[in-house]
């Protein structure tokens, strides 16, 4: 998995260079699909650029993490579908303000034996031991020293935690640009399932834009997520977290966009003696968007976790974007 990222990193390096008038679309939509990471509404790498934009993005993916000791126990086996609708509106020269909107699916699914045999192509047989259950049958609890902490309901449909974000334009020249945004993670889904925290929490990032050519774009973010508690059937002490990101988007021609791009989160979560758990996330996502006209584009995307801990075995997403 490391040495087809790398290559794929030449890959945007070594086209040739041409120009275009047209704008970029900005990195990939992916957040953390984790059931436990979705609760807490994880971050995604953005533009430091303001926008007046409505996205529409879902997401699929599958996680595997059956594992545990004498102090905690983490079960999930399942699919989790999210449609998360994002709203963002430039509301004075380089302030933005923005609302993230997400509806949230756990299921069994369709898809451990497609999984497998991606995984036996790709060199990785088994990698998350789904041989140790039956294909396409649902698991989400998580147990703390004998007590439930979260029973998830499989096949039901919420609305996840709500969140407010705020961005502001710092430096901009010819080439780069600076801001920083604040976001508020609302708790409208409930946590007693995984689709929530149960509390506000929040937190803050640093924002770069590097135009490298005329048509490459290097994004950058990094940033910290204040939170403190899960208050779920049992409450559980969490931590804050620290996260990071960068992406490139290629023109390759005026309608079509391409993107490779790797974000990495510290576990948010107690030292709870499982690797799938207290290892950072990490997902690496290739994708591109197609713009259907000036204002309007439509995106694929395909994410994997090279660290095989703390996100989802494989995610795919779809998005549509229009700007106003």
């Amino acid at each position: 998995m490391k040495k087809r990222i790398f290559c794929l990193a030449i890959f945007f390096v070594l086209i040739p260079a041409t120009s275009f008038a047209e704008s970029f679309e900005g990195p990939l939509v992916v957040k953390n699909g984790q059931p436990l990471y979705t609760a807490l509404n994880s971050p995604s790498l953005v533009s430091a650029e303001p926008e007046n934009s409505v996205n529409i993005n879902f997401s699929y993916s599958s996680t595997y993490v059956v594992e545990g000791n004498r102090d905690w126990y983490v079960g999930i086996d399942l699919e989790t579908a999210v449609l998360d609708i994002q709203y963002k509106q430039v509301v004075s020269s380089g302030l933005e303000i923005g609302f993230d909107l997400p509806v949230i699916r756990y299921n069994s699914g369709f898809f451990d034996n497609t999984i497998d045999t991606y995984h036996r192509l790709i060199g990785m047989p088994n990698a998350y031991g789904r041989k140790e259950r039956p294909q396409n049958d649902f698991l989400l609890d998580v147990i703390h020293n004998g007590n439930e902490v979260i029973r998830g309901k499989p096949n039901d449909s919420a609305l996840g935690d709500i969140m407010i974000e705020v961005k502001k334009n710092l430096y901009q020249n010819d080439s780069s640009m600076v801001s920083i945004q604040a976001f508020l993670n609302l708790p409208t889904g409930d946590p007693k399932s995984s689709y929530g925290s149960g509390k506000t929490n929040g937190g803050i990032a640093a924002l770069v834009n590097e135009q490298l050519r005329s048509d490459i774009m290097l994004y950058i973010n990094t940033g910290i997520g204040l939170i403190h508690e899960l208050t779920a059937i049992e409450d559980v002490e969490l931590k804050n977290y620290y996260y990071g990101g960068t992406g490139l988007e290629w023109r390759s021609s005026p309608k079509v966009l391409l993107n490779l791009q790797i974000i990495i989160e510290t576990s948010p979560f107690p030292k709870m003696g499982i690797n799938s758990m207290d290892a950072p996330s990490m997902m690496a996502s290739f994708g591109g968007s197609y713009k259907i006209n000036a204002q309007s584009s439509f995106g694929l995307s395909l994410t994997e976790d090279p660290n095989v801990a703390g996100a989802p075995d494989i995610m795919m997403g779809l998005d549509y974007r229009q700007r106003f």
